[in-house]
């Protein structure tokens, strides 16, 4: 199938939805950049089953897994421009154009799926605004596990893990480290590993769900579960190929868009705890911040919002000022 095809319309068959005797069938694709096997595209997958299902296979979405098709950083240019009609894009990787879809990928500003949750409520409006703006329409978004902190020793304060390595991979987790008093030293997650071993890094955050896959029992001893920061990844969809649709195929999208967003977050709080649970019965220790170490996180976590503030537009700041009097913080 060639990849710059936008709609591609078959026979015509029965569509299967009241009020509809006949119509196209329109076969549309989906550009992601991440592995099929991962629970967020495993929701993707049903989010398109029901697509499929309630529309009697009249949309049918084939999708393109681990950039096959587009790698990461070309997606949203290629759904703005047509060459493919769905995308998805861990939000925070679009900071540098609108700070606010960076904001749930700043340390300690969330403190729970709870909170993460209520963000983006809060923040959804003004997202969808600005990609609309862009011929863009945000379907949902599904949260990444939360972040947590791993260590080979016992942790009470920032003090006893001043002036070691920590693992940074972009500007939020390098300024991080910086504050934590230790030193941002880049390392892919596929090197994490052999950084650890080696005394290349002493310390890196990731999801429990991450520890779980690289086994990170076999090189740390305690995991200190924060809920850090909830990433979340979104789905969405070129608005001109949207409309092109028949009133109850976007009916259709929309109420599977709802579905997935809800099972999203159920899935990735169930992930989570069964990763808790694993790396407990590995013989880590799995352990919440002492007073001392969450006070010192949530400084951190004002002085990186401040820093953020100054440099976000008015919708990033008014979500901030509705999210903080929603959480009463």
């Amino acid at each position: 199938m060639n990849r710059r095809t936008v709609i591609a319309a078959a026979a015509l068959v029965a569509f299967g939805v009241p009020g509809l005797a006949a119509a196209q069938q329109y076969r549309m694709n989906l550009a992601d950049a991440y592995p099929q096997t991962e629970f967020i595209n495993q929701n993707m997958l049903k989010w398109g089953e029901e697509i499929r299902a309630a529309t009697s296979g009249a949309v049918q979405i084939n999708m393109h897994f681990a950039g096959s098709l587009f790698k990461n950083p070309e997606i949203k240019r290629a759904v703005q421009t047509g060459q493919v009609e769905f995308g998805t894009q861990l939000m925070q990787n679009l900071g540098t154009e609108k700070r606010l879809f960076e904001l749930d990928g700043l340390p300690f500003f969330v403190t729970s799926y709870d909170e993460g949750e209520k963000l983006w409520q809060i923040s959804k409006p003004a997202l969808s605004a600005y990609l609309q703006k862009q011929g863009l329409r945000l379907l949902y978004a599904a949260p990444w596990p939360s972040q947590g902190f791993f260590f080979r020793k016992e942790v009470n304060s920032l003090a006893d893990i001043s002036g070691e390595r920590q693992r940074a991979y972009n500007e939020m987790t390098s300024s991080l480290a910086k504050y934590m008093h230790t030193v941002p030293t880049t390392v892919q997650m596929t090197e994490l590993t052999q950084a650890m071993t080696t005394g290349t890094i002493q310390l890196f955050n990731t999801s429990p769900t991450s520890a779980v896959v690289f086994k990170a029992w076999e090189f740390t001893t305690h995991f200190y579960d924060t809920n850090a920061w909830l990433p979340k990844q979104m789905v969405f969809v070129n608005e001109a190929a949207f409309k092109k649709l028949p009133p109850q195929a976007q009916d259709a999208i929309l109420k599977a868009s709802a579905s997935a967003d809800k099972r999203g977050w159920e899935m990735s709080r169930q992930k989570v705890d069964e990763a808790r649970k694993e790396l407990a019965a590995k013989g880590m220790k799995v352990v919440k911040p002492g007073p001392k170490l969450q006070a010192e996180f949530d400084k951190i976590g004002e002085q990186m919002l401040n820093d953020w503030l100054q440099k976000a537009d008015d919708d990033g700041k008014k979500v901030v000022a509705e999210f903080r009097k929603t959480v009463k913080r």
